[in-house]
């Protein structure tokens, strides 16, 4: 039903807005959990290198940790273009979602 005031048609507005923020911020969060466990998983592997490191004593066990950065830093590498693809996936949800809720036709 049409207001004189045209007040039905902002309340439609500030609900489908108000349900495309939320959509938003849902897909923000997932994003930024994304990024959190990746950090986390960086953050470890370079902890225990650098205590492996310290506790090296000889040439052998520095070559050892070498080869073991080298590995690490493929992991990483590996790590972020899953985090990476997994963010990509999380924004083509919300724009699709973010799609359909703006293409709701009006109701009666």
């Amino acid at each position: 039903m049409s207001h004189a005031s045209g007040y039905a048609d902002f309340a439609r507005f500030v609900e489908q807005a108000t349900a495309a923020q939320a959509l938003a911020w849902r897909g923000m969060e997932r994003v930024a959990d994304l990024h959190l466990q990746a950090l986390e998983g960086h953050a470890r592997a370079a902890s225990g290198l650098m205590a492996d490191a310290m506790s090296a004593t000889d040439e052998a066990s520095v070559r050892v940790l070498m080869a073991r950065g080298g590995d690490l830093q493929r992991e990483g590498v590996q790590r972020a273009a899953s985090a990476a693809g997994d963010m990509f996936d999380v924004a083509v949800e919300t724009a699709t979602s973010l799609g359909a809720l703006a293409g709701q036709p009006a109701r009666a």
